[in-house]
């Protein structure tokens, strides 16, 4: 699942030092896609058809993770390095949350996890 091309994040990232690898923009692109409520997700969009905001969220993302070299780690707190310890909070970049956040995709305005539902007919 890749939502945009090496050329399209140089295009619009080119002050980045690090060239993203092919596995780095899927990856930013599926932790992208794991924000967005169920009922905005379509499993059919690429680099063509997909939503803007989607599409710069992911990018912005792919830009934090190369910047900021956080690994994808399954646990929250002190991370250590012989004498170095870290806080990590988070691996996801807070700008990539806010663009799906003011485009609609992330709405926390209403009952938890209403933007997680699916409709289902019976």
């Amino acid at each position: 699942m890749t939502f945009f091309t090496i050329n399209e994040f140089i295009n619009k990232y080119n002050d980045c030092q690090n060239q993203p690898q092919d596995w780095q923009i899927e990856q930013a692109c599926e932790m992208t896609y794991a924000e967005i409520g169920l009922r905005y997700r379509n499993p059919n969009w690429n680099e063509e058809n997909c939503p803007i905001a989607v599409k710069n969220a992911s990018m912005e993302q792919l830009r934090f993770i190369l910047e900021h070299d956080i690994p994808v780690i399954d646990y929250k707190g002190k991370v250590k390095a012989g004498d170095m310890e870290s806080e990590l909070s988070s691996d996801y970049s807070t700008l990539a949350r806010t663009i799906l956040r003011n485009q609609g995709y992330l709405n926390r305005g209403v009952p938890l996890n209403y933007n997680m539902k699916m409709e289902l007919p019976f």
